[in-house]
């Protein structure tokens, strides 16, 4: 390599040398003042505009108030008199009720205080029904008498909107004694805060000035304590953060380049020999593991084959030739599902088999069940159980693993039925619902303990009032293995003396499956 390209590739890149730093760290606090104040002006000129635009509003409101007030209180007089004095009932009455609306309209469209509303619009109607009564009065002005009887009614509501009008004129008279005294109180609090956000920046400075020192020294000390304690040949070889773009960070990088050969060296030797003790491990896991789950799953033909033959020892004189032949076809699958279950065991070389998943086949999950359940009808027959099937006939052919599947419906259902008392039912149904295929096992059964459902689907688990047996627990340990291997999750619901519900569910088609693993992947 030409010396002036490898001078080239390590020459430091800085972006803000620390004399840059330094200059932008007093700049800043320079600014912030600069802006505190700027906004603190801001402030004052927005609230000073604000109290002006509320206290220009009380003042409408109360002026407007009392121009509606001298002509409630002339109106008045003009009544009381024409009414004392009857020689001036030719004299033209003055009703400024048009000036009053507007007057009205003034104190509605400048409402700023709680309470105007409510005494405006009650303004409005008393001022609708004087309006009225005035109007009738000044009709019946030439006959005194039916004008005296509405004097009374005339005067009532002349103070009652007066009252009103009083009211009004009170809460804007307060408000504006409000907004005084709080533009005072907020000029005071203002100053103080202005005082304090000088006395802040002032203080940031001081801190930032701190910081900075601390920030340019610290780094190298915490370099030079880590190349004193770095050992040849220790596997401890700490790499330093590189925080910062300057002659500091620079420094730290060429650090970090002095120790990355030793640690990959030591990382990469480390690597090897944890993954041949991790392949060690797995391998022998994976054996017992495989073991366990296959001389669990010899249990279930192996009582199906037992019960085949003894019905045909104890009552082959008895049985039709047609049931007969039923128990000796059935025993006939049991052996075929032994022998292979054996074969597997032989051929514990292969123990990889146990670990990937299988070759799956597209089969009729209808055919699957029925094909599965056809050794278990003997035993639900005799313990007088009913044994039912609901499949759904729009189902489409699914992706199983052809072994494994089907000793997933073999060892639900089987437990239903030992676990169901004479008399009682097991329902195995089978519907689609999206791109999933759900299966349910009911039965009316014993039930489950709540304790123990959180623990059902765990390995050697053993539960006294289901496990009578004597099994070690790994059947739903392994049914939940082989539905997780088809991509898909099992659930119990259960209630004691009353019955329990697994549903479990696969993906319809192994894309599905295939998605998720290269998602977790």
């Amino acid at each position: 390599m030409n010396p002036i390209q490898s001078q080239s590739q390590t020459a430091p890149v800085i972006h803000f040398s620390i004399r840059t730093k330094i200059f932008l760290m007093m700049l800043i606090p320079s600014l912030l003042l600069v802006f505190v104040i700027l906004m603190d002006y801001r402030n004052l000129t927005l609230l000073g505009q604000s109290a002006e635009l509320i206290l220009s509003k009380n003042y409408k409101s109360i002026q407007a108030a009392q121009r509606i007030r001298e002509h409630l209180e002339m109106i008045r007089n003009q009544i009381l008199l024409r009414m004392f004095n009857p020689d001036e009932s030719d004299a033209e009455l003055k009703n400024p009720t048009q000036e009053i609306a507007h007057l009205l309209d003034t104190c509605r469209n400048n409402i700023t205080e709680p309470g105007e509303q409510a005494i405006i619009d009650e303004l409005v109607s008393h001022y609708r029904r004087y309006q009225a009564l005035l109007a009738n009065m000044m009709r019946k002005m030439p006959q005194p008498a039916a004008f005296h009887e509405h004097v009374l009614d005339f005067l009532s509501l002349t103070a009652t909107m007066i009252g009103k009008i009083d009211a009004l004129v009170s809460i804007n008279e307060h408000a504006m004694e409000q907004a005084e005294e709080e533009t005072k109180q907020f000029a005071r609090k203002a100053l103080r805060y202005a005082i304090g956000l000088m006395i802040a920046a002032l203080l940031c400075t001081l801190i930032l000035s701190y910081l900075l020192s601390t920030r340019i020294s610290m780094p190298l000390i915490l370099l030079a304590q880590t190349l004193s304690t770095i050992k040849e040949g220790s596997g401890s070889y700490p790499e330093l953060p590189v925080r910062t773009k300057d002659e500091i960070g620079f420094l730290t990088s060429e650090f970090n380049r002095l120790v990355v050969r030793l640690k990959i060296y030591d990382r990469e030797s480390a690597d090897r020999l944890l993954a041949e003790r991790e392949k060690v491990h797995q391998a022998e896991i994976a054996k017992a593991q495989f073991i366990a789950d296959l001389s669990h799953q010899l249990k279930t033909p192996m009582t199906s084959l037992n019960m085949s033959v003894g019905l045909l020892h104890d009552k082959a004189g008895r049985l039709s030739p047609e049931k007969q032949r039923t128990l000796l076809e059935t025993a006939k699958e049991d052996c075929i599902r032994l022998a292979s279950l054996i074969n597997e065991l032989v051929d514990i070389a292969r123990l990889e088999a146990m670990v990937k998943p299988r070759q799956k086949e597209v089969l009729d999950i209808d055919v699957v069940i029925q094909e599965c359940l056809r050794p278990l009808i003997h035993q639900a027959e005799e313990k007088h159980i009913t044994l039912r099937l609901d499949i759904a006939h729009d189902i489409p052919p699914v992706a199983v693993d052809s072994l494994r599947f089907p000793w997933v419906i073999t060892n639900l259902t089987g437990n239903a039925i030992r676990y169901t008392n004479s008399g009682g039912s097991v329902t195995l149904k089978a519907y689609q619902q999206g791109s999933r295929l759900y299966v349910q096992c009911i039965d009316t059964g014993v039930g489950i303990c709540a304790a123990y459902l959180s623990k059902i689907f765990d390995r050697y688990t053993q539960f006294s009032e289901r496990e009578k047996s004597g099994t070690i627990g790994l059947g739903l340990a392994i049914v939940k293995e082989i539905i997780e291997q088809h991509g898909g999750a099992i659930t119990v619901q259960s209630q004691l003396n009353q019955g329990t519900t697994f549903t479990f569910w696969i993906p319809l088609s192994d894309e599905e499956h295939t998605h998720e693993e290269r998602a977790d992947y």
